[in-house]
């Protein structure tokens, strides 16, 4: 029997699952198969067929043609009757199956289960016919016609599967249908009802907003008006209700409840307390940097170093679909082509590929030739396979780098959940040709599956050759194009690139950065190198050129290549269709790590602090044996995962769960800096400073790096108090050669100053740090660099509020060379409220409402949930100044993104709301949290002392005038010395303290 497949490609297979040659090799005569597949029992005629294929040729040339064509194809097809038909054309059924026409009978008896798992994807997709315009003209009027069958279809199993109490099932078809038309409002709202009836209603509302993005950026149009109104309800909802953690959370999930964004601190620390969550996850991505240097307050593992003047601090985190873990744990196989959301691919592994002889180039082509058949396999849509980086990652981690054999690759395709691994041996043939002898062994039971032996001029008609013969046991069919023409055509390319995979899993970066570098040089175009010589980069500049290179050549890579570079760089510039890609990986790849990883950004992102931890601990889980041999984060994939788990707890303001996890990182990998040094910080916001000073000395023989070096002992000195320390120690490092440890010591010395009220000091230094800084210039007129952020900090706490404010303009008109419009939009969020901030000090309170719209419109832009919220605090310093107390602190609620790590400017107003309502006890409880985030980042925007000075006030209206005193002694040492106002309010505060003169 001949199978004929036109959807996602076109392909002919014989009885025997082999691709038929000779016609497939003539488009035109595919062409003509199409036709007939498509026309199904009524056939087509032979004058339709000239006019879609040879429209110019005349009658009688035409006709020749066509019956030539016909007489190629009866020979190719092995069957003289398979076409049959005088003037109306058709295939004879009994010989010839085609997948259209079955989808077509599918639809019309109703069989929708049948319909959907035939539907493989677009009608004769890629498929092209050069010169003949009707044919393609009649090619689009039935793939359309043919999608929105399918769509009609997925719709009606959604329904139904919702209909019957089958939500796990709905959200899956919905997903599926949103992916094919993301733009269609009932679409969005049939998948928001089938999320938030599975207790993901935090994934409904982001899909709103993903759609809300969507139709403004695709159509220009505002979003419709049921998914808003929709999208409203359930945001109202969520603040009155907690949420259940997921769907997956009441099918055994150890995945912890979702905490409300505006909960109170102390419910909060409450609820994550009786949380408990087991080492199940693992992480896939080198660590990028962020773009901005004090928006967000995650502090980066990789790289070690920052070759930044302070933390340039990285982006969101976060955690996946409790429903993708279900799938990803289904052990059970099938066969490609079943498509329900239920069903579970087979998962193959490529292991040992070695050559035969002495012939040194082949030996040079063993570990291309498994790269790339396992590239080549992943494209098939039905069949998971484990990639090579993956089966690489785990080869070292588990065995010395020296130890190749068989059976080391067996345990890692066993570690990868494989159930069958391929190997192979390769032979330089007579001529200059290669051949490939290929083994299929079952993991479960060793028994060979099958063996397959091909031959090929070169390494790339070699893999295209193996690749068909094992999809066809799979019961797949072979990709249409060349895994030349999706990775490289260079052999000397691919070879650097897997050279510099392997440098980048034994934890030599700079290393693997020169080999990617090498593998570009050989060809321009190779998308994955590209990918990893941007990820390779310690510097944020080249990074982002080099990234966008590789964003731009992946419309040519393969899918699973395509979404892990367009996820990269989504997370690197907090795109908001992060989430969307994270979920494809992990549904298409879930033996892969990076799905997992960038499905808990994306949750963090949302503000999901809890919903982060399942993902980042699966992570873990599927990358354990990193622990035992990386010596580095850099390709530990599981190291990354720790330290995201321990700064989501830290964000959730859970500091006791994140000091538990710290602990774990370092008895699972003590020979890192990294582990222990997220030990400190930890200790460090949780006031253990007698702990973390005797930590110092360890971090420090792991850690000898001089700038973070004195970056903890100055931020240690500010927690503290020791203020003069602290500014001694950063004075010296002005003095230093290394022009690093200056650039941080100016950064560090303006805090230190702006924590002792020495505003004008703060200021001087702040201009000459601008200058030190020495910025890129962004080509903007008007535009200012970042740099210049301290002194507008400064001028703000100075009372000079309009030339803060001007100066916060102007820094938010910069922008990096090559950033994207998420990146542009962050940024600019973010130093407008800012402005926004100074402009309400001085009453402008018509500018600050105008402010508030455009960053409304602004932080849409951006994928982080707190630049979509700075708008309500920036409404909220409207009410404030119209003395609308409870809209104020409503407002100011719903901006929080992070009590201890969000924007604690907001903790700092709402407090001072809740003393003007009489509510001092609420204000101690939002004060709290600002003292245990970092003295950086996003909390770099008021002081402890600041908020120790209102801490006292709080305490002192609640009563408790010896709570009081603390906070008092500590404002009146920090502001001694200060200018004329803080030196008054530090006696003030000495007088309340009781202190001596």
């Amino acid at each position: 029997m001949i199978r004929i497949q036109t959807f996602g490609c076109l392909s002919v297979r014989g009885g025997d699952g082999a691709s038929l040659a000779g016609a497939a090799a003539q488009p035109r005569r595919m062409a003509i198969l199409a036709l007939l597949a498509r026309a199904g029992e009524r056939g087509v005629s032979r004058e339709k067929v000239l006019a879609l294929l040879w429209p110019d040729a005349d009658d009688e040339r035409g006709s020749r043609t066509l019956s030539q064509a016909l007489y190629a194809l009866r020979k190719d097809l092995i069957a003289e009757d398979a076409i049959g038909g005088a003037k109306e054309l058709h295939f004879d059924p009994a010989l010839v199956t085609t997948d259209v026409s079955e989808f077509a009978a599918a639809v019309s008896r109703g069989d929708d289960a049948r319909a959907a798992e035939l539907y493989a994807g677009p009608f004769l997709d890629g498929f092209h016919v050069s010169g003949a315009e009707e044919f393609t003209r009649w090619v689009d009027r039935e793939r359309a016609a043919l999608a929105q069958d399918h769509a009609r279809v997925v719709e009606s199993l959604a329904r139904s599967a919702f209909a019957s109490g089958n939500v796990a099932a709905s959200v899956g078809w919905w997903r599926r249908l949103a992916a094919l038309e993301p733009l269609n409002a009932r679409v969005a709202v049939g998948l928001m009802e089938a999320l938030t009836a599975s207790g993901d209603r935090a994934g409904a509302i982001r899909h709103a907003r993903v759609y809300e993005l969507l139709v403004e950026q695709e159509l220009e149009l505002p979003p419709d008006k049921e998914v808003t109104a929709l999208a409203e309800r359930l945001r109202q909802h969520s603040d009155e209700t907690p949420q259940p953690a997921l769907a997956a959370a009441r099918i055994g999930s150890t995945a912890p409840a979702a905490v409300p964004h505006d909960q109170p601190p102390a419910a909060v620390a409450e609820e994550i307390q009786r949380v408990v969550v087991e080492p199940t996850a693992h992480i896939g991505d080198v660590e990028l940097a962020s773009p901005s240097p004090d928006t967000t307050d995650v502090a980066s593992v990789v790289p070690a170093r920052r070759a930044t003047p302070r933390s340039w601090i990285v982006a969101g985190l976060a955690a996946g679909l409790a429903a993708v873990w279900l799938l990803a744990s289904q052990g059970h196989t099938r066969r490609i082509g079943a498509s329900s959301p239920n069903e579970s691919p087979a998962v193959v592994a490529v292991g040992r590929i070695v050559s035969y002889g002495t012939d040194s180039s082949v030996r040079a082509l063993a570990e291309p030739v498994a790269d790339l058949l396992a590239t080549s396999l992943a494209r098939s849509p039905g069949l998971r396979v484990v990639s090579a980086g993956r089966m690489l990652e785990l080869m070292r981690r588990a065995h010395t780098p020296d130890d190749t054999g068989a059976a080391g690759f067996v345990e890692a395709a066993r570690q990868a959940g494989a159930t069958e691994i391929i190997d192979g041996t390769l032979y330089a043939r007579p001529r200059g040709t290669l051949r490939l002898d290929l083994r299929r062994v079952d993991l479960a039971t060793g028994a060979i599956n099958g063996v397959h032996s091909i031959e090929g001029e070169d390494l790339f008609t070699l893999v295209d050759s193996g690749t068909a013969s094992l999809l066809a046991v799979h019961g797949g069919a072979a990709p249409r194009e060349s895994i030349a023409g999706v990775t490289t055509r260079s052999v000397a390319a691919y070879s650097f690139y897997v050279e510099g995979m392997q440098m980048l899993a034994d934890g030599d970066v700079p290393a693997a950065e020169r080999l990617f570098g090498a593998a570009l040089r050989e060809d321009s175009t190779f998308a994955l190198a590209a990918y990893y010589y941007g990820r390779t980069s310690s510097l944020r500049v080249p990074m982002m050129n080099r990234l966008n290179r590789a964003l731009r050549l992946s419309a040519t890579a393969t899918d699973r290549e395509r979404l892990m570079i367009r996820a990269g760089w989504a997370w690197l510039v907090t795109s908001p269709e992060l989430g969307v890609l994270a979920d494809s990986l992990v549904m298409r790849y879930p033996q892969e790590t990076e799905g997992h990883l960038y499905a808990g950004l994306a949750r963090f992102q949302d503000g999901e602090f809890m919903a982060a931890i399942g993902p980042l601990q699966r992570v873990v889980a599927m990358d354990s044996l990193s622990f035992t041999h990386a010596d580095s984060v850099a390709g530990c994939d599981a190291c990354t995962a720790m330290f995201q788990i321990v700064f989501a707890y830290d964000a959730a303001d859970s500091l006791a769960a994140a000091e538990r996890e710290a602990r774990r990182w370092t008895r699972l990998q003590p020979q890192i800096a990294a582990s222990w040094i997220a030990l400190w910080d930890v200790l460090e916001r949780a006031g253990k400073f007698a702990d973390a000073v005797q930590l110092t000395e360890h971090v420090a023989t792991l850690d000898r790096d001089p700038v973070a070096a004195m970056t903890r002992a100055s931020t240690h000195a500010l927690r503290t108090g020791d203020l003069t320390t602290g500014e001694r120690l950063v004075r010296a490092g002005l003095q230093a050669g290394n022009v690093a440890v200056q650039r941080e010591a100016y950064w560090q010395l303006i805090l230190s100053l702006r924590y002792q009220g020495r505003l004008t000091e703060a200021i001087a230094v702040a201009r000459r740090y601008r200058v030190f800084a020495t910025p890129l210039d962004s080509g903007i007129v008007g535009a200012v660099s970042p740099s210049a952020a301290p002194l507008a900090v400064s001028l703000d706490e100075a009372g000079r509020y309009r030339e803060a404010a001007a100066l916060f303009d102007s820094i938010s008109h910069w922008r990096a060379p090559d950033e994207a419009p998420s990146g542009r939009a962050r940024e600019r969020a973010w130093r407008l409220t800012h402005k926004a901030r100074a402009l309400a000090s001085v009453g402008d309170t018509v500018a600050v409402a105008a402010l508030a719209d455009t960053i409304a419109a602004v932080g849409a832009r951006s994928g982080h949930v707190r630049d979509q919220r700075l708008n309500r605090y920036v409404r909220g310093l409207v009410l404030l100044a119209r003395n609308d107390l409870v809209g104020a602190e409503a407002a100011f609620r719903s901006a929080i993104f992070s009590w201890p790590a969000g924007y604690t400017r907001m903790n700092y107003d709402l407090a001072l709301v809740l003393l003007r309502l009489g509510r001092p006890r609420d204000a101690i409880a939002v004060l709290q949290p600002a003292l245990r985030g970092k003295v950086d980042a996003s909390n770099y925007y008021v002081t402890h002392t600041q908020v120790h000075a209102l801490l006292a006030q709080a305490w002192d209206a609640l009563g408790r005038p010896d709570s009081a005193a603390a906070h008092h002694a500590w404002v009146a040492r920090a502001w001694e010395h200060g200018d004329a106002q803080y030196a008054q309010q530090a006696e003030a505060a000495r007088r309340h303290a009781r202190l001596g003169p």
